[in-house]
């Protein structure tokens, strides 16, 4: 295992320590009955996030370049063997994920090319086992493996027609390298899209390798560029020594990974074994790659630090014939040093700061609730307290005031109950907004606007016109979100003001992102689109997959969004809905304690030992809340002096 992959190991190690963590937080809880559903929700969300969190690794390049060659070298050297196809001339036919996820078996699914043709996405695809087409894998076969992973060379041959609308040739395109044979047929891939599930080591922990075509394929398969790549934790953009940066190099560089990624970036010029002239000795050898990395770095306009020239053929090589002086040479630790460097830390400092977010409101609530209990037991002592030697009428008179107090809360609850009603119809009405229906009925107009239409003017409005009605359905959302923002921070105000509670501010929430990303497709479609004034056949067809992929992908971010407000709501009603029935039932129980003694049932000395007992029960809880809590954040890398949620 390399310096990337013992790096992606510790970071899937750390992973799964801080879920325990967490979890055994979660457990303790439960244990101490300070647990409920939300705050159990809140634990089993943690946990989900760690256990589904991937480190995704984008592979992109024209053909030729070394791409798949360099996954071997970095990924699956152990396997003692080529496992990803690599050879002279187009090896990666269609994208191809290698991942592992366990509830399904070990296998590659192959999506067929002639799927472009419907008016579905990869991703609306993805979970329809009878679009795609299964071969199962043995894991401890490589070579069978190997045989399995083949398959994403395949080609069919078609007629024009079709392989226009399948957007692998454009006639009128005078660059185009593809032409038709002989006999009117082209050859195109055979799969639009692979998947491979894998229960390799680093696959396990959550590593996720996509492997793109080239530029052609890339350009015809618009997921790639909304979703794929600009969804990469890391890119790595793969050019060969022996072609330098060629004309399409630089448009892949500048329109599918500048465009898309502002860090994260990583060029690798790969096949620096040509330049190892035997008639030069090894000084003039680096010599000329140091002239090529500055030949590519000035061409895309980065520091040279930021071109790492590897041999990947003869780093697989010297792995699996364990030469450590080959491997040197080839360079590839430099390049995985960085990658460990720079990927790694940066996707666990992320996901630390989501867990320390979402960990830090669920402890800071679970203090609330006992300095809540603590402060109730030291309140119900000092009235007991201040009952002895005193006489039935200052007991009743103690006993008339709780029940004003009492009577005083559960108006106020009123209030809280017109809260809920207010919150259940923008619950609703955002439900509509980023729900579902709404998006439906957007997609439909435009698509019945973009059929009606032959000119690439009409098409754009269509792609606009859906764009700028979700840009609409999110501005509502957003202001019902900083209406309930304002209602819950007056309704904390007020409970805090008026019955003592401990309740701080509300969490907020942003849509920010949300229109982050509808700006970037809007300008990945003015790049695509914005220039063209009468659509080729072959340009309608994408501009359809276009669209398609374009619509698919804002129903996963209304989608997205829909989740975490409904999640916000909850988490936002929970600290105030905790905290009230925790002071109806300090209420009852001081209301309780004063009757027992004014009844005769309990001494008031007897009283006053069973609550000095739960306040003494209470503390060890406390105690005992900040010692799971600092469990949790000596995983997250947090000092032992980081101040703690205040017990109050």
């Amino acid at each position: 295992m390399g310096v990337l992959g013992e790096q992606i190991a510790g970071y899937g190690s750390w992973r799964r320590e801080l879920s325990e963590s967490v979890q055994r937080y979660g457990r303790w809880l439960t244990d101490a009955e300070l647990s409920d559903a939300a705050l159990q929700a809140r634990v089993d969300r943690i946990a989900e996030r760690l256990a589904k969190d991937r480190i995704s690794i984008a592979f992109v390049a024209e053909f030729s370049r070394g791409k798949s060659e360099l996954i071997n070298a970095i990924f699956f050297a152990d396997q003692g063997q080529r496992i990803l196809p690599s050879s002279a001339g187009r090896t990666t036919m269609c994208p191809t994920e290698l991942m592992y996820d366990r509830s399904r078996p070990a296998s590659i699914r192959l999506l067929p090319i002639e799927t472009r043709l419907q008016e579905a996405s990869v991703s609306e695809l993805r979970n329809n086992d009878s679009e795609w087409t299964e071969l199962p894998i043995d894991p401890a076969d490589p070579v069978g493996l190997g045989k399995a992973l083949a398959s994403v060379r395949e080609t069919i041959d078609v007629n024009v027609a079709q392989a226009t609308l399948l957007g692998v040739y454009d006639e009128n395109d005078p660059d185009s390298a593809i032409r038709p044979d002989s006999g009117g047929r082209i050859e195109v891939p055979r799969w639009r899209h692979a998947i491979v599930n894998y229960p390799h080591p680093l696959l396990e922990l959550g590593l996720v390798v996509i492997d793109t075509p080239g530029l052609n394929a890339i350009g015809a398969e618009p997921e790639l560029t909304l979703k794929l790549i600009p969804g990469s934790d890391a890119v790595l953009f793969v050019l060969a020594a022996d072609a330098g940066v060629t004309r399409t190099d630089v448009e892949v560089w500048r329109e599918h990974i500048c465009a898309s990624h502002k860090s994260g970036r990583f060029v690798v010029l790969n096949k620096i074994d040509g330049l190892w002239d035997g008639l030069k000795d090894e000084v003039q050898i680096q010599l000329e790659i140091a002239r090529q990395v500055s030949s590519v770095a000035h061409t895309l306009d980065l520091p040279n630090e930021r071109i790492y020239p590897v041999s990947a053929q003869k780093a697989l090589v010297a792995r699996v014939n364990r030469d450590p002086l080959l491997l040197k040479r080839s360079r590839m630790s430099d390049l995985e040093y960085a990658l460990g460097r720079e990927l790694v830390p940066q996707q666990r400092e992320i996901a630390a700061e989501h867990v320390r977010r979402e960990f830090d409101e669920l402890h800071g609530q679970v203090c609330a609730t006992l300095g809540a209990r603590r402060r109730a037991a030291v309140e119900q002592l000092f009235e007991l307290g201040g009952l002895r030697g005193k006489n039935r009428g200052v007991m009743d008179h103690m006993a008339a005031r709780i029940r004003g107090e009492r009577e005083d809360f559960e108006k106020s609850l009123r209030q809280l109950q017109g809260l809920r009603s207010v919150l259940s119809k923008h619950s609703q009405t955002l439900g509509r907004a980023v729900g579902g229906e709404s998006l439906k009925r957007h997609v439909r107009e435009a698509r019945e606007a973009m059929r009606s239409s032959t000119f690439s003017i009409g098409l754009r409005s269509g792609m606009t016109s859906l764009l700028d009605a979700v840009r609409a359905d999110f501005d509502e959302a957003t202001r019902l979100v900083d209406e309930i923002a304002a209602l819950m921070s007056a309704m904390y105000r007020s409970f805090s003001a008026e019955h003592g509670l401990s309740l701080g501010n509300p969490a907020l929430y942003s849509t920010r992102r949300f229109y982050a990303e509808l700006d970037r497709i809007e300008q990945l479609q003015r790049r695509k689109f914005g220039a063209i004034t009468m659509a080729t056949t072959s340009q309608w067809a994408l501009m359809r997959r276009f669209f398609e992929s374009v619509a698919t992908r804002l129903r996963e971010l209304q989608e997205l969004a829909d989740r975490e407000i409904q999640a916000w709501l909850r988490t936002v009603m929970a600290p105030i809905e905790t905290q009230v029935r925790e002071h109806q039932a300090q209420l009852k129980r001081r209301l309780d304690s004063v009757r027992r003694v004014l009844d005769a049932n309990d001494s008031l000395e007897s009283r006053i030992a069973e609550v000095e007992q739960q306040r003494a029960e209470i503390e060890q809880r406390i105690a005992l809340a900040e010692e799971f809590a600092l469990q949790v954040r000596r995983q997250l890398g947090e000092p032992a002096s980081v101040a703690e949620p205040a017990v109050a």
